[in-house]
């Protein structure tokens, strides 16, 4: 059975030097924050955080520890679900393919179910929620999935949907309008009912993973998960929400409540993935019904933008969504990656036979995505797309844009692209940042040969020498374990 304390243990017995516990009391107030964000730009490999004594918004102090930085590490994410870190959202996709259906345990099997809070017990304004951004309204929750179910077919569907922690037992919650939630809100108002609906926050990476899989709609995300994870994901009915209902009995937390039909309350601003604020608009809440939570659970938090959505959560969903669909039009395509420097760029690597297999791949991707990319570069195979010098020395020497720069206006777009021309519409682009393909010739960029690259390591001549660039992804965890 895998949960989040599987996972913390195996990642402090194999790389202790991954996960540091914070004593000192932070404020949930933008400090938390800070210090995330000030250690994913001073480290090669952010480590997972743990702030265990977080001073609410309301001024206690939390008995619940606060974890962040969890999915802020693409190698990380391969040690979450055993796989290879250069293709590991083609991988991922491939997994998830395979379906295993959940299995239901009672209530006495499920540790979110130790502690449960019901009626005037319910105090959401005592969870750890932080404060992220500067002109965040209050506390938000970034990283839990808010779980509805279409009323026609009953089948589940999850997704990381920021909600307001606006007072104890009120969650302002954005459904964005062209998400699988917003469709099942917009059928549960024209049935004349109030829409039940969950969060449940915290639980083992792969199941983070596995559960935010853009599927097509109907379909199950319980069953997507355990196909990532290897073996079914646990459930449990809910509190107040009927038998029917299911939540994850492993996970840490499980927020229960109800959207009233038709009515919206004002939400936002946000500070959005875009790294731009969403604006304030008015949206949907939940009348919370039940807190349950484990004896002693952890509260998962992020900071939107950053890594763990640019190298873990957003990153590996979109590369899987799109391999999934580039790969069946373009077969010649290798791997694709979506840096964590850019949410709206994608890299597409490929063994190149003709030259018409680039402008195939770009249009085939930008399709795919569905306006949550917008930019997409294809290199050829001897280009680190994991290594921004790479990438960008291959944009400037191996494309022409009057031939391989294809523009895409009026394409699909995102509520939350600044850019936009107009509602849910933008510009889309990509570039051919391939050589011409065989036989014709092109300039034999330098090297250094292989066999004298692959003998000299700098630790025998500087000590605690970087593996990489700073700033750039490792494809191993800095040897500082013990140190």
């Amino acid at each position: 059975m895998k949960d989040f304390r599987t996972f913390l243990s195996g990642l402090e017995e194999h790389y202790p030097a991954q996960v540091v516990h914070i004593e000192k009391e932070v404020s949930a107030r933008w400090e938390a924050a800070a210090i995330a964000v000030k250690t994913q730009k001073a480290m090669r490999e952010a480590p997972l955080l743990v702030f265990h004594r977080v001073r609410t918004v309301d001024g206690e102090v939390s008995p619940w520890p606060v974890v962040m930085n969890l999915f802020a590490s693409r190698q990380r994410c391969a040690f979450a679900v055993g796989g290879s870190f250069e293709r590991l959202g083609c991988e991922m996709h491939e997994r998830r393919a395979k379906r295993v259906a959940p299995v239901i345990v009672d209530h006495a099997a499920a540790p979110v179910k130790e502690v449960v809070a019901t009626g005037d017990a319910v105090n959401a304004r005592e969870l750890p929620a932080l404060v992220h951004a500067g002109w965040d309204p209050g506390p938000y929750i970034p990283l839990g999935f808010l779980t509805t179910y279409d009323p026609e077919s009953g089948i589940d569907n999850c997704a990381l949907q920021r909600g307001w922690i606006f007072d104890r037992q009120e969650i302002r919650i954005f459904p964005n309008h062209s998400s699988h939630n917003g469709q099942n809100l917009r059928k549960w108002e024209d049935r004349g009912e109030h829409m039940r609906v969950a969060y449940w926050v915290g639980h083992h990476p792969a199941v983070y993973l596995g559960a935010g899989v853009k599927l097509r709609y109907p379909e199950s995300h319980w069953d997507a998960t355990g196909g990532l994870l290897g073996e079914p994901l646990r459930l449990v009915p809910s509190e107040t929400l009927g038998d029917d209902f299911m939540v994850p009995a492993d996970a840490e937390f499980v927020i229960e409540g109800i959207v009233p039909r038709g009515k919206r309350k004002p939400e936002g601003p946000f500070g959005e993935y875009t790294r731009y604020f969403g604006g304030q608009r008015l949206n949907p809440y939940m009348e919370v019904t039940c807190i349950s939570h484990r004896k002693d659970p952890f509260w998962f938090s992020l900071i939107c933008g950053g890594p763990d959505e640019g190298f873990g959560l957003g990153g590996l969903r979109r590369e899987g969504a799109v391999y999934e669909v580039v790969s069946r039009v373009a077969p010649e395509v290798t791997n694709v990656y979506r840096p964590g420097s850019s949410p709206n760029h994608m890299y597409i690597q490929m063994h190149k036979t003709n030259d018409a297999q680039p402008r195939m791949a770009i249009l085939a991707a930008l399709a795919a995505a569905s306006g949550s990319v917008k930019h997409v570069f294809v290199f050829d195979e001897d280009v680190d797309i994991f290594d921004e010098q790479e990438v960008l020395w291959a944009i400037g020497s191996r494309s022409d844009w009057e031939k391989d720069l294809i523009i895409v206006p009026n394409s699909p777009t995102t509520d939350l692209d600044p850019t936009a021309t107009g509602p849910r519409l933008g510009t889309s682009a990509g570039v051919d940042c391939t050589k011409p393909a065989a036989p014709a010739l092109y300039e034999q960029r330098s090297f250094i040969p292989p066999e004298v690259m692959a003998e000299v390591q700098l630790e025998d001549y500087i000590p605690n020498a970087p593996h990489r660039v700073p700033g750039s992804q490792t494809r191993d965890f800095i040897s500082t374990a013990g140190e």
